[in-house]
């Protein structure tokens, strides 16, 4: 059986439940706080704080869908037939570990995963009380129904498009881009050239 959510992008990130952290209210997170941070995630009630952690997490070995999918730098046979290693995004059980936002992780909980450790991130203190996108989104919601009553069906997908690159930019990068959160021993013995810039955000580590 197979599902089309009509404009599930648009109607994520226009729902006044969502979290969308201020990001002047951003702080480092602190190793006293990994205990209390681990007992909340857990018991699913982190929320309303939001957070972007770099996580070891673990799936039951016997769960059948996995919301998060886990990176592993695996050798693998590429389409040409020769060995390759490189990051493969899988949907495996057992132990992972990676950077998520504090949402990813609260649906690794709500699946039936455990949260291990948390090993360092940032820990934002305030959202904002309404979703940044909500107005504009709203806006092109109606047009996308006039539109349609209209019969205008070119229109219509007009405005669903906008609403679903809305999305898409919003989270865009340069795919040859990775960022990471490392402390300060794992960051010097991955300082090199392809190192490009970056921020201290934590004293302690």
């Amino acid at each position: 059986m197979a599902f089309d959510a009509n404009g599930l992008y648009a109607s994520a990130m226009s729902d006044l439940d969502s979290e969308y952290p201020k990001a002047e209210s951003a702080r480092p997170f602190l190793p006293g706080e990994e205990r209390k941070f681990l007992k909340l995630f857990n018991e699913q009630k982190f929320r309303p704080r939001t957070a972007i952690l770099t996580v070891w997490f673990k799936y039951p070995y016997n769960m059948f869908f996995q919301p998060i999918p886990a990176k592993d730098n695996i050798t693998f046979t590429n389409k040409e037939g020769k060995k390759e290693t490189g990051s493969k995004i899988r949907f495996r059980n057992g132990f992972c570990s990676d950077v998520f936002t504090s949402v990813d992780i609260q649906e690794i909980v709500k699946a039936g995963g455990q949260i291990m450790r948390i090993l360092d991130g940032i820990v934002y203190e305030e959202n904002f009380k309404t979703p940044s996108y909500r107005n504009y989104i709203l806006i092109l919601r109606d047009l996308i129904n006039k539109y349609k009553r209209e019969g205008n069906i070119v229109g219509s997908n007009c405005m669903k498009l906008l609403g679903n690159s809305l999305y898409g930019k919003s989270i865009q990068k340069d795919r040859n881009t990775r960022n990471h959160l490392w402390n300060e021993v794992t960051f010097q013995a991955n300082f090199d050239s392809h190192v490009k810039n970056y921020e201290k955000i934590n004293d302690t580590r």
